[in-house]
């Protein structure tokens, strides 16, 4: 982090606001976990969209990975397969690693690549760095699995939502720092210095539908971050890391609608030295060097969930495909 930039601790908000969020936060933290109970009990995954096998690590016991072998693979000859790290979302407080399951399994058979989808602890219980840590932790594992054929060259991070904010994160500690080549982040949080209610301020549209993290923002931002808490941290706050800190390549996917996507915007921008772009400027799509950035338009927060097989989402999942081939991580 650039020393000329100052600290910025989180303050203590009114006991009101914090029984707000504890309470909102909690409650919305049972009825996650009742829907993903009530999905795996009435509705059966789609065939196909199951792991090929799952794993847990001595470093984190109790954190599941799910591991996706493409359909291609040969056993017999065992070919070392470039690797997708996966990281799911739900505001560092909800969900686990299976909501990400339909994706994981058509990724590896759309790239012909080996998909490890993770898991970590959740706020409240365990707020930021506990996340990031648990990433790094089990990435490190996986890594050392000589189990996997895992090709140490071609190593991707990605994520959505707040999982993308964690590949930022998570890539920038020792032991994944230099060995990650590549990151393809959808909709993340890269900014906890400016609170919700300035991020919607901030929106540079009037007239979008209603914002989904509008109410649930303040909860997440409770529950994750603590009172004292440098708002500022490369490895809360992504936007403030060098670049020298994070992945060689990054594409970055903002969604039109989204609070978050201004800030998404500016950092891939600054990383691509196209700083001087202001306004609707800044939401063309681009690629400068080894920096992407594509703005999902029309398209609200979390729409690659909401909206698996619409034709936006499959053109970015296309466009994240060439651009890894660019990156020569697919052949």
């Amino acid at each position: 982090m650039d020393n000329s930039i100052p600290p910025l601790p989180k303050e203590r908000l009114s006991f009101s606001h914090r029984l707000s969020c504890f309470l909102f936060l909690w409650l919305l933290k049972a009825l996650a976990a009742l829907y993903l109970l009530y999905l795996r009990l009435i509705h059966r995954p789609q065939p196909g969209t199951q792991p090929t096998l799952t794993k847990r690590y001595a470093c984190r016991p109790s954190l599941e990975a799910r591991i996706f072998f493409p359909r291609s693979y040969s056993a017999a000859q065992r070919p070392l397969l470039p690797l997708y790290l996966n990281i799911h979302g739900g505001g560092f407080a909800l969900g686990d690693a299976t909501v990400d399951d339909p994706f994981c399994s058509a990724w590896a058979a759309r790239t012909g690549m080996l998909v490890v989808s993770l898991n970590y602890r959740k706020a409240p219980l365990h707020p930021f760095p506990t996340a990031t840590l648990d990433v790094a932790e089990v990435v490190r594992g996986v890594l050392a699995d000589a189990s996997l054929p895992i090709d140490p060259s071609r190593i991707v991070i990605g994520g959505f939502s707040a999982g993308g904010t964690l590949a930022l994160s998570a890539s920038q500690l020792p032991g994944l720092k230099g060995r990650i080549k590549a990151a393809v982040v959808y909709y993340p949080i890269v900014d906890f210095s400016h609170p919700p209610d300035e991020k919607l301020a901030a929106r540079p549209y009037t007239d979008g539908p209603s914002e989904s993290l509008e109410r649930t923002a303040w909860w997440l931002d409770w529950g994750y971050v603590n009172v004292g808490q440098n708002r500022r941290d490369p490895l809360l706050s992504p936007v403030y890391a060098a670049s020298e800190e994070l992945p060689p390549w990054i594409y970055m996917v903002g969604a039109q609608w989204d609070m978050l996507r201004l800030e998404a915007q500016q950092m891939i921008h600054a990383l691509a030295g196209l700083e001087e772009r202001v306004g609707a400027e800044q939401e063309e799509d681009f690629q400068v060097g080894r920096y992407k950035w594509t703005l999902a338009r029309g398209c609200p927060h979390g729409f690659a969930h909401k909206s698996r097989q619409s034709e936006v989402t499959r053109s970015i999942y296309e466009e994240a495909y060439q651009w890894l081939k660019q990156a020569q991580i697919l052949s």
